[in-house]
């Protein structure tokens, strides 16, 4: 693989050409959980999302998972108990992404099991956590409805909502792929699989959003009810930006 960088407002990114990951940037500030070691850091980064009566929907690390390229991978399950069930990772509503200052996110993720009957997963940026993905006040996100098919989305609480804009990927299970979004401009969102830009004939405006509006990374698997499955496997997860 070669490793080649681009410089936009104020930040250089390297990223390989053959994949497309950011592999390294020079940006005021920076994220980065490649999820090594023996447990999730539920101390000092990520808060985690476990609700259910009786079944299991813990996120946790996979044991020794260099796998597929995946050195340290998070597992977000939800099972066949039938009943409302969430499992997921945020930064526990500590919002400190700037929608203006030119936010990046990146992550690499599977469906080891993919969502059905009635399981809702989103992945991406957003406003304070909520057990339903429609009533997130601000968000940015990629989605799927109880399949594999990707959709993207932005919500701006005002008239840019944008919802379930068709991608035309559809996730085969444990298959990787590498997710951005691409905040520089704002009121035209762009979002990219595989660093193929998606959705392209749709502008993803967060025109009516504050323009210092903060974010979280967010990742969300989720069902109302019923016993519909699903599995993520998350990989790693990056944020950049300009200094606000």
């Amino acid at each position: 693989m070669t490793t080649r960088a681009r410089y936009r407002t104020g930040m250089i990114e390297y990223f390989e050409t053959a994949t497309q990951e950011r592999v390294g940037n020079v940006a005021a500030l920076g994220f980065y959980d490649d999820f090594y070691g023996k447990a999730i850091d539920t101390t000092f980064t990520w808060t985690a999302i476990d609700v259910s009566a009786v079944g299991l929907t813990t996120p946790v690390l996979i044991a020794d998972s260099a796998t597929a390229g995946a050195c340290g991978l998070v597992s977000l399950p939800l099972d066949a108990t039938s009943e409302a069930q969430e499992t997921g990772l945020t930064w526990g509503d500590q919002r400190t992404l700037v929608l203006n200052a030119g936010v990046q996110f990146e992550c690499r993720l599977a469906y080891h099991t993919l969502p059905t009957t009635l399981g809702i997963a989103v992945f991406g940026l957003a406003a304070d956590k909520n057990a339903v993905a429609d009533s997130v006040t601000e968000s940015i996100w990629f989605r799927s409805d109880a399949s594999g098919a990707i959709t993207v989305e932005n919500d701006d609480t005002g008239a840019g909502e944008t919802s379930k804009v068709a991608t035309g990927i559809t996730m085969v299970a444990d298959v990787f792929h590498i997710f951005r979004i691409d905040c520089t401009t704002p009121t035209a969102i762009q979002f990219f699989i595989d660093g193929n830009r998606v959705a392209t004939a749709t502008t993803f405006s967060m025109a009516a959003a504050a323009a210092a509006l903060k974010l979280q990374p967010y990742f969300h698997l989720a069902k109302a009810s019923g016993t519909g499955i699903g599995e993520i496997y998350l990989d790693y997860c990056r944020a950049w930006q300009n200094r606000v």
